[in-house]
């Protein structure tokens, strides 16, 4: 496939992919990036290890992320605006690019998403594209029991309270366009991929 001229192509996508843990969002996001041979962003990987080392210098628990006030207050959203900025780097530079994250605190501001967009100096017309990655609540217990991840293990303890608040939560931004893919099984990336092929970012069918 030809590469999009710069001075006439239409700027390249961002694709947001949200759902809980478990839903297998991170596996979706990884797929879609590899087909449309975009520049994946993953929160964990761009700022994982400096915030648990953040954590430790502040005398906090390394690894602790929902029940503590450091990271929910100072840490957070230092690490989506890195996402954020890398993101704006590889628009920069026409290339389309899947953010990896859970987003779950700022799902309700309807602004969130443009505002950071904005902050990070984003291309003023990047398409916007939220993936929303759905799976079931079985599946999902499931899939986060077989991983036996430590920071799992809170949420499996009291899993009434994790799927009610973060299992099945709206997301309310404006200014993008909503995508839902089921991964109960293997994901359709059909539609994703379309929208992606008419801004002239169709990258591999495979």
């Amino acid at each position: 496939m030809p590469e999009p001229d710069p001075l006439t192509a239409e700027p390249p996508p961002a694709f947001v992919t949200i759902g809980p843990a478990g839903s297998g969002k991170s596996y979706v996001a990884k797929k879609l990036a590899q087909r449309l041979r975009a520049a994946y962003l993953d929160k964990d990987s761009i700022a994982g290890e400096l915030v648990d080392a953040a954590l430790e210098l502040a005398g906090r628990r390394a690894g602790g992320r929902e029940d503590d006030a450091t990271y929910l207050e100072r840490l957070m959203p230092a690490e989506y605006a890195a996402v954020f900025t890398t993101a704006a780097d590889n628009l920069r530079l026409g290339l389309p690019v899947v953010l990896d994250a859970p987003f779950a605190a700022y799902l309700g501001d309807p602004d969130f998403l443009t505002t950071s967009a904005n902050r990070a100096q984003w291309p003023a017309t990047t398409p916007i594209v939220v993936v929303e990655v759905r799976a079931s609540a079985q599946t999902v217990h499931t899939r986060l029991t077989q991983r036996g991840l430590t920071r799992d293990r809170a949420k499996l303890a009291d899993w009434p309270t994790f799927w009610t608040q973060l299992g099945t939560q709206d997301c309310v931004w404006s200014g993008t366009r909503h995508v839902a893919v089921d991964n109960e099984g293997e994901p359709d990336l059909g539609v994703v991929t379309e929208i992606a092929g008419r801004a002239g970012f169709g990258g591999s069918t495979t």
